[in-house]
């Protein structure tokens, strides 16, 4: 039977190394730049495909609260090789198929792959950190900026692959997922207390708990809609690009390469989010950083080529510093028991709102063009970070002090 609480009483260094190299594992995604191309190749149009992503999304909506709970109350290592696992089956079932159905099947266990895994992973390196909690926005920076350049590697490279043989891409997936369960199964978990997560003594019971936590935290709330609805549009703009430039006459190597630039530009920001965390108030971060990830994107749609490129490099250079910063936050308000589950609130905002926008987004291009939709995508994003400045300066006004 699973248990609560790891063999070992505190995870040594060991166990948070063997972390990292799980969580590297997880970005060996080399489909990242080609699956929707693959699709294609399959006989599906861009409005199917957009069922097929929202398919994707559907599993966190259904599933990402309860596995925060089952992260929570199991085992964050035990949510972690499941969905690596998790992985490796979705793969196999999109190498095999051909028609919206299939297509549909593997993205929502894609989509399952993730409600495992986030939440959990950051909550397992939070409370692994011990007294070094207080950096972790510089921790988890790094971490992210060396993800995003294993992602950008795995993306080129499955990119280019693919020219030889779809095959060979898909192959490769599936041996790296196999590969995260059994580094997620080795790992030691930090202990937590008895009495709080694991007491409730279901999932429901331990839902609700974490509902009044959320209740007595207006502002983290506020936060996590933000946060849903701003990684869906930076989403959206992200997996597009693959048919966007396609139309541009690039071939799969060298949307492999944009695709890989555009991650090496996440890596960049995120390795800057620990000096960014102290230059001034963390509102005053988010919404500076969200105006120019938005007015980038709108510089997207541009028709010059390599205009367009800088202008979507700059945005994901923007949003790469954010994630840090942002998740750097959430942890730092959230209690410890909880805060997988609570973490899972984020995530499930984010795919709620994916399930509607990326099939609208992949008809708004169909019937208007790539460059609308970049410019819709841009002035999104420019009226949240309004949204969050009137925040501020209301919270600001009528609670002296707060940040």
């Amino acid at each position: 039977m699973l248990e609560l609480q790891s063999v070992s009483p505190v995870p040594g260094a060991g166990s948070v190394r063997r972390f990292y190299a799980f969580q590297l594992s997880t970005e060996g995604f080399f489909l990242s730049a080609i699956w929707i191309l693959y699709l294609q190749s399959r006989g599906l149009s861009l409005t199917e495909i957009g069922l097929a992503e929202a398919a994707f999304h559907l599993a966190p909506v259904l599933l990402e609260l309860p596995s925060g709970s089952f992260a929570d109350m199991v085992g964050r290592r035990w949510s972690l090789a499941l969905g690596s696992a998790l992985v490796a089956t979705s793969t196999a079932v999109l190498w095999i198929a051909d028609s919206l159905p299939l297509a549909m099947l593997a993205l929502f266990l894609h989509g399952a792959s993730f409600s495992f895994r986030s939440g959990a992973n950051q909550a397992f390196l939070y409370d692994a950190l011990g007294d070094r909690q207080s950096s972790y926005a510089g921790i988890f920076g790094r971490l992210l900026g060396a993800s995003y350049l294993v992602a950008a590697a795995a993306a080129w490279l499955g990119a280019t692959l693919s020219d030889i043989s779809y095959n060979l891409p898909f192959a490769l997936t599936i041996g790296v997922a196999l590969g995260g369960v059994w580094l997620a199964a080795g790992l030691s978990e930090p202990p937590r207390k008895r009495g709080d997560a694991g007491s409730s003594g279901s999932v429901l019971s331990h839902l609700g708990e974490a509902h009044q936590a959320l209740r007595a935290l207006p502002t983290v709330t506020a936060m996590l809609v933000f946060s849903g609805g701003f990684w869906a549009v930076v989403t959206v703009s992200g997996l597009y690009l693959q048919a966007a430039f396609s139309e541009r006459g690039l071939s799969n190597s060298l949307i492999g390469a944009v695709v890989g630039a555009m991650l090496v530009m996440d890596a960049l920001g995120a390795l800057l989010a620990g000096p960014a965390s102290r230059l001034g108030r963390f509102s005053t971060q988010i919404v500076v950083l969200a105006a120019i990830s938005g007015f980038a994107l709108a510089g997207t749609a541009s028709g010059t080529l390599w205009f367009a490129l800088t202008a979507f490099m700059l945005s994901r250079f923007a949003s790469g510093v954010i994630e840090p910063l942002l998740f750097a936050w959430f942890n730092h308000q959230l209690p410890s028991d909880q805060r997988a589950t609570l973490l899972s609130i984020e995530s499930w905002l984010f795919s709620l709102t994916m399930i509607f926008a990326f099939p609208l987004a992949g008809r708004l291009a169909e019937t208007q063009g790539w460059g609308t939709l970049y410019l819709f995508c841009g002035v999104v994003t420019m009226v949240m970070a309004l949204v969050i400045l009137v925040g501020v300066v209301l919270r600001r006004r009528f609670a002296p002090g707060a940040r």
